[in-house]
């Protein structure tokens, strides 16, 4: 299980342009993200209570459905984009249309599908649009490659369920 330290704290990276969580003066977990895609740049800002209790919900929803190791990264980027991340610009035009009805719980995990198939961790929803945190990369329909991290704002009908349900066929 998880164990979180009173000493964890956001900060900005301007070397690596990048959102840190720093874990202790010589670790830390870099996000994805970027100056120009957050709403300000901490400085030793500590993980609070409410990040804390996200990031511990984000890592229990996740545990099983990702290997261990990725499972304290995902929630730290999770926690990240709903912190201190600009709300991104609706793409679902950039990706198909799923005619299978998916569960748009939030701190699940989905697919989106472009030109090829990515999973993605819904963590934000307002009706009818739906905030996911992509983990794996995609190519989108226009060509444009997304990476691993990055936030995408859809709509819910282009979701996709990770696993289809089994079909059982009658036998004799």
């Amino acid at each position: 299980m998880l164990s979180l330290c009173p000493d964890w704290c956001w900060q900005y990276c301007y070397e690596q342009d990048r959102l840190l969580l720093q874990l202790s003066v010589s670790h830390h977990i870099q996000t994805a993200f970027s100056a120009k895609e957050l709403n300000f740049k901490p400085v030793q800002q500590s993980l609070c209570m409410e990040q804390a209790q996200l990031l511990m919900d984000f890592a229990e929803a996740l545990e099983g459905q990702l290997p261990d190791g990725d499972l304290l990264p995902v929630a730290v980027q999770a926690v990240a984009a709903l912190s201190f991340v600009k709300s991104p610009a609706q793409k679902s035009h950039l990706f198909n249309f799923s005619s299978i009805e998916t569960r748009t719980d939030l701190m699940t995990i989905a697919k989106l599908d472009a030109v090829n198939r990515a999973k993605v961790l819904l963590v934000a929803k307002a009706e009818p649009m739906v905030d996911c945190l992509l983990l794996e990369p995609m190519e989108l329909l226009n060509g444009k490659q997304l990476a691993v991290g990055q936030l995408v704002r859809v709509q819910q009908n282009r979701l996709m369920p990770v696993q289809f349900a089994r079909l059982y066929a009658l036998t004799a």
